[in-house]
């Protein structure tokens, strides 16, 4: 049974995303920032049973990060797939943005990431596992034409980008292939902050498990849509 881990699994895409690595036979490891107020988590619990491992996992804490990271060592030697998920996002602006903001939305949407993948270098590195990172199209600086008040949070998904990226290159001899993926605009909490969203989360989760069935040595790297296309950086 191959093993995935799912950041972000309160609500949204991340709740998707564990149901879609549940009924294709997955053994997941789904990290919630509540995990007793993550009431989406519930039926799968009682449906799943050990296939599912709910854990704690505050991607803004590296302490929170580590914790998790090391029941997951504990229970699996092996990870196939990593899906850092978690995110924040707020409105900003000129007149509005602030050193809090920067820094709540690195801690989550940048650094947590880069901290999680450190932590499970070890069984990634024994399974040539697969890290798929849930990015944005505010992280794309071609991408940018608009006055959307989003400065801290496209500034923290390009720098996840930036991380990413790297790590593809430090991480191939290891035979770990890493992609970017922008989910499109989904039906979520955090979609309908900009208005009417057009794409069901449990169809982009469908699309990440089978881009990351086809990641390789080519794609590694790369920034895309969640239907495969590559988005500009």
């Amino acid at each position: 049974m191959k093993t995935v881990v799912v950041t972000g699994c309160d609500y949204g895409l991340g709740v998707e995303l564990a149901k879609r690595g549940l009924a294709d036979g997955w053994r997941v490891f789904a990290g919630c920032l509540h995990p007793a107020k993550a009431k989406a988590m519930r039926d799968p619990s009682r449906a799943y049973g050990k296939q599912l491992t709910v854990l704690p996992m505050d991607m803004s804490s590296e302490p929170a990060i580590r914790r998790a990271a090391a029941v997951i060592r504990r229970k699996v030697p092996r990870l196939d797939l990593v899906v850092n998920n978690a995110g924040v996002f707020w409105n900003d602006g000129p007149e509005k943005v602030s050193s809090r903001d920067f820094q709540r939305m690195f801690a989550v949407n940048t650094i947590g990431p880069a901290i999680l993948v450190r932590e499970l270098l070890k069984p990634l590195r024994a399974a040539r596992g697969a890290i798929v990172n849930i990015s944005s199209e505010a992280g794309s600086l071609a991408g940018v034409a608009n006055a959307r008040p989003i400065i801290a949070y496209g500034a923290s998904k390009a720098a996840l980008n930036m991380v990413m990226r790297r790590l593809s290159f430090m991480l191939a001899d290891d035979g770990i292939r890493i992609l970017l993926v922008h989910p499109g605009w989904m039906r979520t909490p955090m979609g309908r902050t900009a208005g009417d969203p057009t794409q069901e989360p449990a169809a982009t989760a469908k699309d990440v498990f089978e881009l990351a069935a086809k990641l390789d040595d080519r794609m590694t790297g790369s920034f895309v849509e969640h239907s495969g296309r590559p988005y500009p950086w």
